[in-house]
């Protein structure tokens, strides 16, 4: 009678550990990451949006867009980057990709087009 006792305990305890294996497998990989990818075209240059953001919103200007990401503001004409009131000459052939960060910080990376 004590050996049937220790096979059910060590299959139950086999079985408990599937499960949990099974779970674990489940759930690599698939955990929340909250990234959003928005691309939009400017003249012949692509802007993409990256990252962690609840909030997002574009319009257009008479030259170009205008981006509102998390509080920052994009604004992307055909030779120029204003990023909060920053501005920088662009390059014709550069793309911009603005990252967004889990706590709302903003990074902005030029890359030549491909």
């Amino acid at each position: 009678m004590v050996w049937i006792m220790r096979v059910l305990v060590a299959v139950a305890l086999a079985l408990g550990l599937v499960i949990v294996i099974v779970l674990l497998i489940g759930n690599v990989g698939s955990g929340d990451s909250g990234g959003e990818i928005t691309a939009l075209t400017v003249g012949s240059r692509t802007v993409t949006v990256d990252g962690h953001y609840d909030t997002l919103s574009q319009e257009s200007i008479a030259d170009g867009v205008k981006i509102i990401v998390e509080g920052h503001e994009i604004m992307v004409t055909a030779d120029q980057l204003s990023v909060d009131g920053k501005a920088q000459v662009l390059e014709p052939e550069e793309n911009v990709t603005v990252t967004v960060s889990k706590d709302g910080n903003i990074t902005v990376t030029l890359e030549p087009e491909s």
